[in-house]
This record gives structure tokens, C-alpha cells and sequence, in this order.
């Protein structure tokens, strides 16, 4: 059996660099941090400004998806511009 790629698990509460160099996001984990708001991630390419993946998370929940196919393609890094009142695991190629 061949495998694609390898994967690693990076898990976020702030914002910045994730990742420098091409990666993809293959999945993503979101768990609320609080009772009382919503929570969201936004990521882009490092240095880059359009956005290329944001999700959100009800309060006091928490949710995975797997992205299908080849997943997001972040080709200069992956970077988080904005993530509240979550925490994210980020599955992506290392």
C-alpha cells in the first residue's frame, strides 16, 4: 500500500504562521472555548491577504471535517489571521 503524502497535527489558539513552505489542509478540528459566543478560524497563505479557509463553531461545541479530495493548497505557508474563542487542530501535509 503507497500513502499521498505524510500528515502532521498542529493544534492553534493564536494567530501566525502555522506552517512556512506549500502545504495543504487535509482536515480541521475546531472545539469552542467558551459557553457564551461563537468561535472562528480564518486562515491565508503567509503573506498573503485573501482569505483561503474560514469556519466557525457554535458555542460550547465542537466539530472535525475532513476537506475532500487534495484539500486546501496554501502554496506559501499556512497562516492564521484570525482565530476566537476556539481551539483548532489543523491536519495538514508536513
Amino acid at each position: 500500500m503507497s500513502f499521498k503524502s505524510d500528515v502532521k497535527a498542529v493544534t492553534v489558539n493564536t494567530t501566525g504562521a502555522v506552517f512556512e513552505g506549500a502545504t495543504r489542509l487535509r482536515g480541521i478540528i475546531v472545539n469552542s472555548s467558551t459557553s457564551s459566543a461563537n468561535g472562528s478560524i480564518t486562515m491565508t497563505e503567509v503573506g498573503q491577504t485573501p482569505v483561503l479557509f474560514t469556519t466557525s463553531v457554535r458555542a460550547d461545541d465542537d466539530f472535525a471535517f475532513n476537506i475532500p479530495e487534495d484539500g486546501v493548497l496554501f502554496r506559501q505557508g499556512l497562516n492564521v489571521t484570525a482565530i476566537t474563542n476556539c481551539t483548532a487542530t489543523l491536519i495538514i501535509d508536513k
